[in-house]
């Protein structure tokens, strides 16, 4: 069920109307029964429900029997052969087919394709289970005992389809003391989802529509640099604005059932570093690696040298986790590198700061900080919108070495370059309504407030405004056509 479309709406409301009326412990068996009828509502990911309720049924056992089993040896191969259940499905569902075309091409091996359907939220719902293991082998949480709350936690609804990967010892609680309703915390989630569609519809939307034109042209050489430079700039913001807006919704919808879901992006463009960007970006995936991939490697306890091996083995892991062509990889390895001469240099940076009269002025320094950081993130992601597309780094090629050409003709010949940006199928109206939303998504999630309870801090006459300016612009310059969210696909 696409989260975009009026049916989910209506499916939503059933499922909170129904929730707040059946006694609170039937909840949690509500909930459970919404989430599988979620995950089946699609005839083409139907069959694979099979998948969700196995690896659901495969790490509910393995949580019980970890509390049971006492050698250390027999839990580590019990984790062990969990997570080779868990990552063999995950692998076969997603990368199977790419690794087999490789392997036939560099070897003749003769492998068949599968082609295979990839489940609805297998990224999410493997990793969340995978997590729950560890942490039940690390006495982090107590295995489940109860079957019915640990599916739910595993197919939970509003987080199935692009997360937050959550963790058990947020979730699990929520589960089984369920919270009487609260008009403020209800009002909030419904305006959160209202967020995330307009950020979504009237912001991504037209970003999408930008970048998709522009890059179907670099087959034909049809752009010059100023219009590639501004492709690869505006697709991080868009990219952030599309997936920070599935997150909106996520949050809402289950803060509309009452139950709270982790923060996913806290600005992470508008950080100062490249560190402190990966800390506000993707925050349940990066949180993931870190606890489950970095920290179990040596983290940054065993020198520098190990420390950026670690990190560049989580960011190898992270580019594999969004897909298995070269791009990702090089996405990966590319924001690994980044990271790891940003913490490298950082001392030597802090020593030179003094020497730049620019920087004796605090709001300069924090700009130049942003805009350089926001740069070089953009140079990493040329990779990503690559893969995004299918392309291969061929492309990504073209486009850094296409970025300083053509200036003088672009800006010297202004019909032309008119003629080209008309030609990108946005029109001026859809435009300025790009701008008038991008200025006030910026301007309420400058805040240290998430947006659903800065909005009740509002007066009621100018929220009653806000939400209708919100529908409007949804209604008139909301790109409805468009292919859903892009982290719908990992």
């Amino acid at each position: 069920m696409d989260i975009l479309t009026l049916p989910f709406l209506l499916f939503l409301a059933g499922a909170c109307a129904v929730y707040y009326i059946v006694p609170r412990p039937a909840r949690a068996a509500w909930l459970l029964c919404c989430s599988y009828l979620f995950y089946l509502y699609n005839d083409a990911n139907a069959p694979y429900v099979a998948v969700l309720l196995g690896a659901t049924v495969l790490t509910y056992g393995c949580g019980l029997a970890l509390e049971a089993l006492k050698p250390r040896w027999a839990r580590r191969a019990l984790v062990a052969l969990c997570a080779l259940a868990c990552m063999g499905g995950f692998f076969i569902f997603k990368y199977y087919d790419v690794a087999a075309a490789g392997l036939n091409s560099a070897f003749g091996t003769g492998l068949r394709a599968l082609n295979l359907v990839q489940p609805l939220g297998i990224s999410y719902f493997s990793f969340m289970a995978l997590g729950y293991i560890i942490d039940v082998y690390r006495g982090k949480c107590r295995a489940e005992r109860d079957f019915f709350y640990y599916a739910l936690f595993v197919s939970f609804f509003p987080c199935i389809f692009t997360g937050p990967i959550e963790r058990a010892g947020h979730l699990l609680p929520q589960f089984k003391d369920p919270p009487r309703f609260d008009y403020e915390q209800f009002a909030g989630g419904v305006f959160r989802i209202l967020w995330g569609f307009f950020k979504k519809l009237v912001l991504a939307g037209t970003l999408a529509t930008l970048v998709d034109n522009i890059y179907v042209g670099i087959a034909r050489d049809t752009y010059p640099g100023p219009m590639l430079l501004f492709m690869c700039l505006a697709f991080c913001y868009q990219l952030y604005v599309d997936f920070s807006a599935a997150t909106d919704i996520a949050i809402g919808a289950g803060q509309a059932l009452g139950i709270q879901v982790m923060e996913n992006f806290r600005r992470p463009l508008a950080a100062r570093s490249f560190t402190e960007l990966w800390r506000r970006w993707h925050i349940s995936l990066t949180s993931w690696m870190r606890d489950y991939i970095y920290i179990p490697l040596g983290g940054n306890r065993k020198g520098k040298v190990r420390q950026y091996a670690n990190q560049m083995a989580v960011f190898f892991v992270s580019g594999l986790w969004h897909g298995a062509t070269l791009p990702y990889v090089v996405w990966g390895l590319a924001n690994g590198a980044a990271l790891c001469i940003g913490k490298a240099t950082a001392p030597f940076r802090r020593r030179m700061e003094p020497y730049n009269p620019l920087y004796h002025f605090a709001p300069v320094r924090s700009l130049c900080k942003t805009v350089v950081t926001y740069l070089v993130f953009a140079a990493c992601f040329v990779f990503f919108v690559v893969g995004v597309h299918g392309g291969t780094l061929a492309d990504a090629g073209y486009l850094f070495s296409h970025f300083f050409t053509g200036w003088g003709e672009f800006f010297g010949d202004w019909p032309a370059a008119v003629k080209l940006m008309a030609s990108l199928d946005v029109t001026a109206h859809a435009f300025a309504a790009t701008v008038f939303a991008a200025v006030l998504v910026e301007g309420f999630e400058c805040a240290d407030v998430p947006v659903h309870r800065l909005i009740r801090r509002i007066p009621w006459p100018l929220r009653l405004v806000l939400y209708y300016v919100l529908a409007v612009f949804i209604l008139f310059f909301g790109a409805f056509g468009s292919s859903g969210f892009v982290y719908q696909n990992y």
